[in-house]
């Protein structure tokens, strides 16, 4: 299980800021989300239990996870 926190638009897309997920052993960003329904490459920021985490990271079973959309801006 991991514990997911949507932030800006990935939370008006889940419907919802937190969820937990039954994630067998590890998925990586991509499978993650494909299975949260997300289109590819939406999530532009990660962090794995409160630290940043390169976007080509796994995602593993216990793990805290933070999701944010791409940034804009000047």
């Amino acid at each position: 299980m991991i514990e997911l926190e949507y932030n800006l638009m990935l939370a008006e897309m889940a419907g919802k800021n937190r969820e937990t997920l039954d994630i067998g052993a590890s998925l990586t960003l991509p499978e993650l989300e494909a299975r949260l329904g997300f289109p590819p490459d939406s999530v532009g920021m990660l962090l794995i239990n409160g630290v940043w985490a390169p976007l080509d990271s796994v995602v593993r079973d216990g793990d805290f996870v933070q999701l944010y959309p791409h940034m804009e801006g000047g």
